[in-house]
């Protein structure tokens, strides 16, 4: 990190053609926090600008964005691979960021954030936060978007995945393990123990649809002996955990393969398709949610159930994030409620049967952070009752308050077909 500039009144501005409505810092200037973001002045190009291909960086003034079409145009300016850097002069008001960030949505997921206060550099990523100082007294942010269609390719997607697996299969004896577990029997067992077939002879075949470690599916078939499991996950990684998993469960009949769910591995060629397909935190993730829901249906046999949840966006606690935290998960962004997904299903010919939420929003998830980094988890116990009843009570009254709740998972089926 630079410790030192010296700034020259000769360096250009980095101007755009609306740069008389606020005056951009010059490009010495904004040096120390490029570096920061591992650039260079070189690869920095105005808007418009036909450069070279490649990644490349832009700066632009929020003025500049609001004028005129300016940011309906940023789909033309930007290359597949390109970032914005949208400089925003004052102070570093979360909530101001946080409406800067959801103005660029969905066309950009920002991911990073670097404010300079006077000297005080800071660079923040949504897993980490690194402090440097510099010789600058200037007052702005710096947010750093791209494209979503990039963030959630194919490529990007298997890596940040391959990189988080460890994450996602939870740590037995951790504070947070009882409430991790919890969920995913909760949303594996929503239908248990009585599957799809009324023939108990007849081995039923279940699909995780998108399986991480694969504790939702597992959850399904430990409450099925007998049943055939197929996961698949975009990381070759997760289905490798997720296959040592059902090991250590005694699940004897499993497979495993990685893909995507809008072009699912399972069935295959030859291969019967399932009568119970679970998908638990899945579809906030899928670019596109259409061909995802396409691939999801086309999975399951006739006269098959779906379990499927996900992350509840108009919840109080992911709202308030929305207003006030300049940086948020891509999937938290793209997440759909629960009633477009049920339209979307119902529109694919399957039956709705049964909705419910779960998972306390604000500010449980806060009390249980704090529980596990501070408390030892002495409230580990006490927050997983309150959830348990709170699940308990929607599920009787039918999921009347769905923004109590930061999850919801629902129950369809697809109906015989005709003979």
């Amino acid at each position: 990190m630079v410790d030192s500039i010296e700034r020259t009144s000769s360096a250009p501005p980095l101007r755009g053609p609306h740069s008389h409505l606020s005056p951009l810092p010059t490009a010495a200037e904004l040096a120390p926090v490029l570096e920061a973001l591992g650039q260079s002045l070189d690869t920095l190009l105005p808007l418009g600008d036909p450069g070279p291909r490649g990644p490349r960086f832009h700066v632009v003034g929020p003025e500049e964005v609001l004028v005129g079409k300016r940011l309906r145009t940023l789909d033309a300016d930007l290359g597949e691979t390109d970032a914005l850097l949208l400089v925003i002069m004052g102070p570093a008001e979360p909530g101001r960021l946080a409406t800067w960030r959801n103005t660029l949505w969905p066309l950009l997921h920002v991911n990073r954030l670097a404010t300079l206060d006077q000297g005080a550099l800071t660079l923040r990523t949504l897993g980490d936060k690194e402090r440097s100082t510099v010789a600058c007294d200037l007052k702005l942010s710096v947010l750093v978007g791209h494209r979503r269609a990039h963030v959630m390719s194919a490529g990007e997607t298997v890596t940040k995945f391959d990189q988080n697996a460890t994450g996602w299969d939870g740590r037995p004896g951790s504070a947070g393990y009882p409430h991790f577990r919890w969920m995913r029997r909760h949303v594996g067992r929503f239908v248990a123990p009585r599957l799809v077939r009324d023939d108990p002879a007849g081995q039923i075949r279940i699909l995780d649809f998108g399986c991480g470690a694969g504790w939702t599916g597992l959850e399904a078939a430990a409450a099925c002996p007998g049943a055939h499991l197929s996961s698949f996950d975009p990381s070759p990684e997760m289905v490798r955990i997720t296959g040592e998993n059902a090991a250590k469960l005694g699940i004897e009949s499993f497979e495993g393969r990685p893909g995507f769910g809008e072009a699912p591995p399972f069935p295959a060629e030859g291969e019967d398709p399932y009568d119970l397909v679970i998908s638990s935190g899945v579809v906030s993730f899928s670019p596109d949610v259409p061909g995802w829901l396409d691939g999801l249906v086309a999975t399951m046999a006739p006269g098959a159930d779906l379990i499927i949840g996900d992350i509840n966006p108009h919840s109080r606690g992911f709202e308030r994030r929305r207003r006030r935290k300049p940086l948020l998960p891509v999937r938290e962004m793209n997440a759909r409620p629960r009633e477009e997904i049920r339209r979307e299903l119902e529109a694919r010919g399957l039956v709705h049967l049964r909705s419910g939420a779960y998972q306390l929003t604000r500010p449980i998830p806060e009390a249980m952070h704090v529980s596990e980094t501070r408390l030892g988890g002495v409230l580990t116990h006490p927050l997983l009752a309150a959830n348990r009843i709170a699940t308990f009570v929607d599920a009787s009254f039918g999921s009347p308050m769905q923004d109590h709740f930061d999850s919801w998972v629902m129950h369809l089926r697809r109906p015989e077909e005709a003979s």
